[in-house]
């Protein structure tokens, strides 16, 4: 007998707490959005920053070291995407000898630019365990300030030769995406309050 009673007790108990919890979750996911949200809209390229980030805006939370992490992910993601572009067109057999040098020249600025991308990523990751989170900060700044130059360097090497329009178009727009990518990381990287 004891035992029928404190079962109704006990589903009115769990029902209470599951109403409870659903508007929190609500609650809780619309902050960590208007988080990334407000985060995006400060960047350099706020559209590009809100369509990497927003869908992972309930793993960054309202964490700021978080944000530049997926950031940084975001970018080396895309470069690393594009390198393979690049590396498959330069491979091509009907392309022109200088469509062939500005693209090996863009192979090797985007390899820089995923070392930069990484080593940027590896600084954001110590920072918890460092003793000299400012000096961290600092190389991450460096490394993706010469990652952005790496992008626009190649991006230069396009515009300054005489490559074909279509390859032009195709790689340009990568390196551009990859660019913007980067300054929106080292916007976020700079207004790390650590």
């Amino acid at each position: 007998m004891e035992q029928t009673k404190s079962l109704p007790i006990f589903f009115l108990i769990f029902m209470a707490m599951a109403i409870s919890v659903v508007p929190t979750s609500s609650s809780t996911t619309k902050t960590y959005t208007n988080f990334v949200k407000t985060s995006c809209n400060s960047t350099t390229y706020p559209s590009i920053c809100l369509t990497y980030l927003l869908p992972y805006a309930t793993a960054v939370k309202s964490n700021p070291q978080r944000l530049v992490k997926q950031a940084l992910s975001a970018t080396l993601k895309s470069a690393t995407t594009t390198r393979s572009t690049v590396v498959k067109l330069a491979k091509a057999k009907n392309i022109t000898k200088e469509d062939a040098a500005v693209l090996k020249d863009c192979v090797e600025e985007i390899q820089d630019s995923i070392d930069e991308i990484k080593n940027s990523l590896k600084a954001i990751s110590s920072l918890k365990s460092s003793a000299n989170k400012q000096l961290l900060i600092s190389n991450a700044q460096t490394w993706t300030s010469a990652a952005i130059t790496d992008d626009y360097t190649c991006i230069d090497d396009f515009s300054d030769q005489n490559v074909s329009p279509a390859i032009k178009s195709k790689i340009r727009n990568s390196f551009v995406r990859i660019a913007r990518l980067s300054s929106n990381a080292l916007y976020l990287i700079n207004h790390l309050n650590i």
